[in-house]
């Protein structure tokens, strides 16, 4: 399964990446926008002139589909991984569940840039699920999530910024 949006920002890239590495941002982003029952910064290691790694853990608990309840629990626990390449404006990220992580690859990037006088991001996700019989189910709910939480999380953002 492979989702692409995009979207035009009212800002800099620099000052959409400024919030987006915001450790406390990260967090109420999470707690207050997306509706997990936990986050937490792990780490973050650079800045965001040299470029940066973060580890990033939430819990959610979405409305899933009976099949995809019954593989992965009432709460996924999920760890993302992201780094940061200031030179390219672009971040990209692996997610991994806490349950079935050997047989689901999530991974993605977000990248800005600017087309004609606009500021543009280009998201892009990947999930592979290799689940006997609810692979194809996994992975739709899969989209519909990341498709929602995108959503979200850009009004969140733009909210921030005044934007």
């Amino acid at each position: 399964m492979k989702l692409g949006l995009t979207y035009d920002w009212d800002c800099t890239p620099e000052e959409f990446w400024a919030l987006y590495y915001d450790p406390e941002f990260a967090v109420r982003l999470h707690l207050e926008c997306l509706g997990s029952t936990s986050a937490e910064v792990l780490s973050q290691v650079g800045d965001l002139s040299s470029g940066l790694v973060r580890t990033l853990r939430y819990g959610q608990r979405p409305p899933m589909p009976g099949p995809v309840r019954k593989i992965f629990g009432e709460e996924v626990t999920t760890t993302e991984v992201s780094t940061y390449d200031p030179a390219a404006s672009t971040t990209t990220f692996t997610m991994t569940p806490g349950t079935m992580a050997d047989k689901t690859h999530i991974d993605g990037t977000i990248a800005f840039a600017r087309q004609d006088g606009r500021t543009v991001e280009t998201f892009s996700l990947e999930a592979r699920v290799k689940i006997f019989g609810v692979g194809p189910v996994v992975e739709r709910f899969i989209e519909a999530q990341a498709r929602t939480m995108q959503e979200k999380s850009v009004h969140f953002m733009r909210r921030e910024l005044g934007t």
